[in-house]
């Protein structure tokens, strides 16, 4: 093999790695919003939804492509990790052809929130994909290795390892990496714009469901009567630019604001309580549920344990909900819930915190953490051994990230040395030889 090919390979297999490591990545740092991608693709293909089998579904996907694109990289498994690349893309093509011509979803989420691009641009990023991957089923066996053959087990099980604890640490707690709209620092929603005021009324859509089918109304129509079995569903306004502020912007720094579209509605969806019910100056919790029926009754104890802890160290909370008037009555009754209960559409609930439910704590209007409810770590906040401060309950999720990673780099480094050390001791052994011969 001629040193061109050579260099020509090397260069394609560490586009196409690297491009099938950044993929898995995002996707795992973020596994909530990979499930609800999946379940985006259920639905347009009309096929039941099943959320544990999604669930694994998604950590298989982006455990997949991590691993195949370290491989790649790595030299790892050469006959092999082609052979892997090349059945993912014979899924992937004709499924992105698919969605590029009939567009049953808005993106195809194969780089999750960090990075949106259009179907068709998502198709040809395949079509050279496999283009690539096509060569190195050619050449790359021809190339060496970075980690023995014989220790590659050792890189598949550490890597795989990597991936996972990352997507454990997304789903639990939050994504280690916030890409979306309500990143740490910034505001959930500015209440002291003018664009707070009012939204285009003419674009506001209410839906109402009957027997299951729902049917959208604008707020002028004749509006549907509940004695007919219509049931008020939810309200949908019209998304407006979201400037995004970097997760580690000072909290004070009120220049860098941004126009968010969160809105805050009454219980039956009919007023905008946003800037009623957000507090800009002072602490408060937001328990957010995007699926209030998918709740469970055996977490009220906790919550409304959260609540009297709240108030008795004078913290405003309120819930934040997506569901039926049905359902949050229902919920009411159920968990006797004390807190005040108002709505919001379930799409931008997901887009500002993962989990259901799920725990936001704000200071003077400014997102201090967020974090699925199980993952607060405290089951009674009313025990004597409750910490009364509400920072402690935050997490420094980059540091976590970063520890992760560094931990997992060093294995690779660690292989990849332990790999060359009978050249490293050919090295020390020339050297020293040369050395005895000079004198």
């Amino acid at each position: 093999m001629s040193n061109t090919l050579k260099c020509i390979t090397w260069i394609v297999r560490i586009l196409t790695g690297g491009t099938f490591i950044f993929s898995g990545f995002v996707k795992a740092i973020d596994p909530w919003g990979t499930f609800y991608k999946l379940q985006d693709y259920m639905g347009a293909m009309h096929l039941p939804d099943y959320p544990n089998l999604l669930l694994t579904g998604a950590f298989l996907l982006f455990g997949y492509e991590f691993c195949v694109g370290v491989f790649l990289i790595l030299g790892c498994f050469r006959k092999s990790a082609p052979i892997c690349a090349a059945i993912f893309m014979g899924i992937m093509l004709p499924l992105t052809l698919w969605i590029a011509v009939c567009n049953p979803v808005a993106d195809c989420g194969c780089f999750g929130d960090f990075l949106l691009i259009s179907n068709w641009a998502t198709f040809w990023k395949n079509v050279v994909l496999s283009i690539a991957i096509g060569w190195l089923l050619r050449y790359n066996r021809h190339l060496h290795w970075i980690i023995r053959p014989h220790i590659q087990w050792i890189a598949l099980i550490a890597s795989a390892a990597y991936v996972t604890i990352i997507g454990l640490c997304g789903y639990i707690y939050q994504p280690l990496l916030d890409f979306r709209p309500y990143p740490k620092g910034s505001m959930l929603a500015d209440t002291e714009s003018d664009d707070m005021e009012q939204d285009d009324e003419d674009d506001i859509r209410l839906i109402y469901q009957r027997n299951g089918v729902e049917r959208s109304f604008g707020i002028y129509d004749e509006l549907p009567s509940e004695e007919d079995g219509w049931t008020f569903v939810r309200r949908e306004t019209p998304a407006a630019p979201v400037e995004i502020r970097h997760e580690d912007a000072a909290l004070s720094d009120n220049d860098n604001r941004r126009e968010s579209t969160f809105r805050i509605w009454s219980d039956d969806g009919e007023d905008d309580l946003t800037s009623d019910v957000l507090l800009t100056d002072g602490a408060q919790i937001i328990l957010f549920m995007p699926e209030l029926r998918d709740v469970s009754v055996a977490s009220t104890w906790q919550i409304n344990s959260l609540y009297t802890w709240a108030k008795e160290h004078d913290i405003d909370m309120v819930a934040v909900v997506s569901g039926t008037r049905k359902e949050i009555s229902d919920w009411r009754d159920l968990s006797l819930a004390a807190y005040p209960v108002y709505t919001a559409d379930d799409t931008e609930i997901k887009m500002a915190v993962r989990g259901n439910p799920a725990v936001m704590y704000l200071q003077d209007g400014h997102i201090v953490w967020k974090t699925t409810l199980r993952a607060l770590g405290t089951s009674d906040f009313l025990a004597p051994d409750a910490s009364p401060d509400p920072a402690s309950y935050g997490r420094n999720d980059r540091l976590l990230l970063y520890n992760i990673t560094g931990i997992y780099l060093i294995i690779l480094g660690v292989l990849a040395v332990f790999s060359r050390i009978n050249i490293i001791g050919r090295c020390f052994s020339r050297l020293s030889h040369d050395g005895k011969a000079s004198r």
